[in-house]
């Protein structure tokens, strides 16, 4: 098959993805349910580059979300477009598989939670760290247009203020120091016992290679694990992050 039937049948179904208008289910939900059947959520990320670099390029949404979707809780999807290349058209592309769609960006305006919420996403991202005093103003707004906010911490400190706020909403344990890069289960796992019981929902994010990382923060308490990279460079893996029990 030559390179203009293969990119104009990509064009075709991103401008039908782009006419749809979809909204997107409860990420909170799906969590819990997933739960309740005994399973850790898994939500999968489409995420084609990092700070670090390019993790993928040659594998479109559509192939990913076919082969993911069969196994996750929901989506999440980069919209950032310089360090992560990404899009709302990506976002726009995963609503149509049924799932909740968690819209991730570095989100310091009203202007992307509108966007978030034009596009039809179920969930926003919202980093403590990032947005300091700002965050609670930013996380009402969303709740009132009805979105639900992850609020993504790397940090004890930010972890015990978020959940002494608001135990209700998502919290999000980055095993990524967002300073400095580095990633460490570690940390994540320190984060989640100082708050376990505190929290509703614990979404570990960042870090997580195989069955075995999973299963570890499985045991600390994590509800659902957030995987891009590993989920990028292997679509396959989603079978058994997907089969991890709660106990």
């Amino acid at each position: 098959m030559d390179f203009l039937t293969i990119i104009g049948e990509l064009t075709r179904r991103r401008v039908e993805a782009l006419k749809s208008s979809v909204r997107a289910p409860s990420m909170l939900k799906a969590i819990e349910r997933r739960n309740s059947e005994g399973y850790l959520a898994l939500i999968a990320e489409y995420k084609r580059a990092s700070p670090s670099g390019v993790v993928r390029l040659d594998l479109d949404p559509w192939a990913y979300f076919d082969t993911v979707g069969k196994y996750a809780t929901g989506f999440s999807v980069l919209v950032e477009p310089f360090y992560f290349l990404g899009s709302p058209v990506f976002v726009k592309i995963a609503l149509n598989y049924g799932k909740p769609v968690l819209y991730k960006d570095f989100v310091i305006s009203k202007e992307q939670i509108d966007e978030a919420r034009g596009l039809g996403t179920s969930s926003v991202l919202f980093i403590k760290r990032l947005l300091g005093d700002a965050l609670w103003d930013l996380v009402d707004y969303a709740i009132r247009l009805g979105l639900e906010p992850l609020i993504e911490v790397d940090s004890e400190d930010d972890a015990l203020d978020v959940v002494n706020n608001n135990p209700s909403v998502m919290l999000g344990i980055n095993s990524r120091d967002l300073g400095n890069l580095s990633v460490s289960l570690d940390r994540a796992v320190s984060i989640i016992r100082a708050i376990r019981g505190k929290a509703n929902i614990i979404i570990a994010e960042s870090g997580v290679k195989n069955v075995n990382d999973a299963l570890e923060l499985a045991r600390e308490g994590a509800n659902a694990i957030l995987v891009g990279t590993a989920l990028m460079k292997n679509v396959e893996l989603a079978r058994e992050l997907s089969s991890v029990v709660i106990k």
